[in-house]
């Protein structure tokens, strides 16, 4: 019986073999499910990469939509803002800079009146070029730009106020004086800066006396006709007389100096005779000395009171001179009308609404920061004598600030004397 029954059931036989799967049946079901995930996740890459593409390629032809225009917009803002600000502030720091060099490059030439109470008519509207502290700079080439500017004015003298050499070369102050066209003297002095004037040791040489003792710079510009100014120098026009002096001699009583130096010069030759090797050494530098003080006594004793007294300093003065000075019977030299300067460099630095920050005066209130702006350059009174301090042309070492000038252009100053009233003298600023 129980035969009959399996053999009258043949369908559960199929379901159970049915039922039963295959050897690697299961891992065949994974590879294709794998597959088709493969498939779909490839078809899904493609999709968005292709959405990507043609989007970047949108955004490249300009036809971006909105979406990606806003986005675009809101990380690219900042980035704008940043490179505009960088631009301002690059702009800003290269317009300053050509500024820059252009107000230390081009020359500024100053015109100023000078009135002089009782002025000769022979000398009403004399021109007087004043530079100073040129540093050994050049202007161009061998001097083109300063030469141009210069050499379009017309003047009777021009004075150099020192540190025209100062701890560069003296081929500059060569090539000014080489250069300049006008037939007008040059008188000059030492400055600071400048070596010298006297060599430590006197040249084994010929000629003149000053040949021996000055410097060799100082030499090249008396080759090239410029006047050393070590004593005073009558200059006569028409009727009338000027003393262009030092004027470190304004306040030395000549006499006794005469005879101080008279009695070491002695001394020194006696010993020279002897064969003394220090005698050899300062004997012609005593010689030089004694000249120039014989120089200035023969000014002293010569000069009247209506002649015309300029001195040339390189530092500006600031106390008064001796009261005694100019009084008949004080053995020294007049005190001067007009005293011409310069060292200052007009402050170098300038701050607008300031003005220079500092000159070196350690003389000075506050030893020269923050300067009284009238003492820095230009026309001012001391007691009963104008001083005039030209702003120069390049930077001394005297400033302690980077060697440039700030808000300072170089200057060539002219000045015009005049028995006329000025507005300056009234009191009128213009």
């Amino acid at each position: 019986m129980a035969k009959k029954k399996k053999a009258s059931d043949p369908d559960a036989t199929r379901r159970v073999k049915r039922k039963k799967k295959k050897p690697g049946a299961e891992r065949n079901l994974t590879f294709m499910k794998l597959s088709r995930g493969m498939r779909r996740g490839g078809a899904t890459v493609t999709r968005y990469s292709r959405r990507i593409l043609s989007g970047f390629n949108d955004f490249t032809a300009g036809k971006h939509d909105e979406k990606i225009d806003a986005f675009v917009k809101q990380r690219m803002a900042w980035v704008q803002k940043v490179r505009f600000s960088g631009f301002v502030v690059g702009s800003i720091a290269l317009l300053a800079l050509m500024l820059l060099l252009l107000n230390n490059s081009s020359i500024q030439v100053e015109e100023k009146t000078i009135s002089i109470a009782g002025l000769s008519s022979d000398f009403e509207g004399y021109r007087i070029v004043l530079l100073s502290d040129l540093h050994g700079r050049e202007y161009g080439d061998e001097q083109a730009t300063l030469l141009r500017s210069l050499n379009a004015l017309k003047y009777d003298m021009m004075i150099l106020a020192g540190d025209m050499v100062g701890h560069g070369s003296a081929d500059a102050l060569y090539h000014l004086l080489d250069g300049k066209t006008s037939a007008a003297p040059v008188y000059f002095i030492a400055g600071d800066s400048d070596p010298g004037p006297l060599v430590s040791e006197p040249r084994d040489t010929s000629g003149l006396l000053q040949n021996f003792v000055l410097e060799d710079w100082l030499l090249g510009a008396i080759q090239r006709g410029a006047t050393y100014l070590s004593s005073p120098i009558l200059i006569e026009k028409g009727s009338s007389r000027l003393w262009l002096s030092p004027e470190n001699m304004l306040d030395v009583e000549a006499s006794p100096l005469l005879s101080r130096l008279n009695a070491q010069y002695r001394s020194e030759s006696s010993a020279y005779v002897d064969g003394s090797e220090a005698a050899r050494v300062s004997l012609p530098l005593t010689a030089w000395r004694v000249q120039c003080a014989e120089q200035l006594l023969s000014a002293v004793t010569s000069m009247e009171n209506s002649d015309l007294h300029i001195a040339v300093a390189h530092y500006p003065p600031i106390e008064p001179y001796n009261a005694a000075s100019g009084y008949s019977g004080s053995g020294m030299l007049r005190t001067p009308d007009l005293v011409l300067a310069g060292h200052y460099c007009g402050g170098g630095w300038k701050i607008p609404f300031v003005g220079a920050l500092y000159v070196p005066a350690i003389e000075a209130p506050s030893h020269g920061w923050f300067p009284d702006q009238s003492l820095v350059e230009g026309e001012r009174r001391l007691a009963n004598v104008t001083v005039y301090t030209t702003g120069g042309l390049a930077m001394t070492d005297a400033i302690g600030l980077p060697k440039f000038r700030l808000n300072n252009q170089p200057k060539i100053t002219v000045l015009t004397l005049t028995a006329a009233l000025t507005d300056d003298l009234l009191g009128i600023n213009n």
